[in-house]
């Protein structure tokens, strides 16, 4: 009798052990607020951010033609205020030329001359602020994939 309440003891405290492993694991699989996560390539709030960073570079460059994302190399986020994203961009110039009335990437093919074909590897910071439906580019910067 002796023994089996023993056993009984043990397996309570196992059971208990059991249960404060996964609340520890809970805890520790949340995210940390403030800290750099990678996201999926296809969130929409990625996506966005990386048109609001190819109009940024489409506005600040002197190119006839608009550029758009080829690839999304990298993507993070960040919970400080809003939504930061930072992001590594393949962009490569379409064959659309830059008017003023035209700003729509989704009808604008890639460039197939192989002169006028140009890519650039950019790096986007991009800060959302979604209860205000704003979101701008703090930072960018590219380079010719040719350099790399």
């Amino acid at each position: 009798m002796r023994v089996s309440c023993q056993v009984l003891v043990l397996l309570f405290l196992a059971g208990l052990c059991s249960l404060g492993k996964a609340q520890v694991h809970a805890v520790v699989s949340r995210p940390i607020p403030g800290t750099l996560q990678n996201v999926s390539k296809n969130d929409t709030g990625v996506q966005k951010a990386v048109l609001t960073g190819t109009y940024s570079f489409n506005n600040k460059s002197n190119d006839a033609f608009l550029f758009k994302a080829s690839s999304v190399d990298d993507a993070k986020r960040q919970v400080v205020k809003g939504i930061r994203y930072i992001l590594e961009v393949k962009i490569s110039r379409t064959v659309c030329r830059k008017r003023a009335n035209n700003n729509d990437l989704t009808n604008c093919p890639f460039q197939t001359d192989s002169l006028l074909r140009q890519t650039f590897l950019c790096h986007f910071d991009i800060w959302s602020i979604p209860w205000l439906k704003t979101m701008s580019t703090t930072y960018f910067k590219c380079h010719s994939s040719d350099k790399f």
